[in-house]
């Protein structure tokens, strides 16, 4: 049975902005990435999250995408963090 989430209905689930009570992580900037990270929280969790991307200077002046991840809640960040199979790496 499929099973829907008012958040998605109402379309409030995804946030454009991170608000500074969620609980947040830096993860690494590849487009890819950042699409199969955004698919994965959309299928196997639940509550509201943000995933920003802004460019960022590295220590020998080049630019470099840095992706930020938050959640709402603390246990979804955890679960986030231990189960996703693309922050891994190689």
């Amino acid at each position: 049975m499929l099973e829907l989430n008012p958040l998605d209905i109402l379309n409030i689930r995804k946030l454009e902005t991170m608000p500074p009570h969620f609980c947040k992580t830096k993860i690494a900037g590849e487009d890819r990435n950042y699409r199969d990270v955004t698919n994965w929280i959309k299928s196997k969790l639940t509550g509201r999250y943000c995933v920003l991307q802004y460019p960022t200077v590295t220590s020998n002046d080049k630019f470099q995408t840095a992706t930020f991840v938050g959640f709402e809640e603390q246990k979804e960040l955890t679960f986030f963090m231990l189960a996703c199979p693309y922050l891994r790496r190689n």
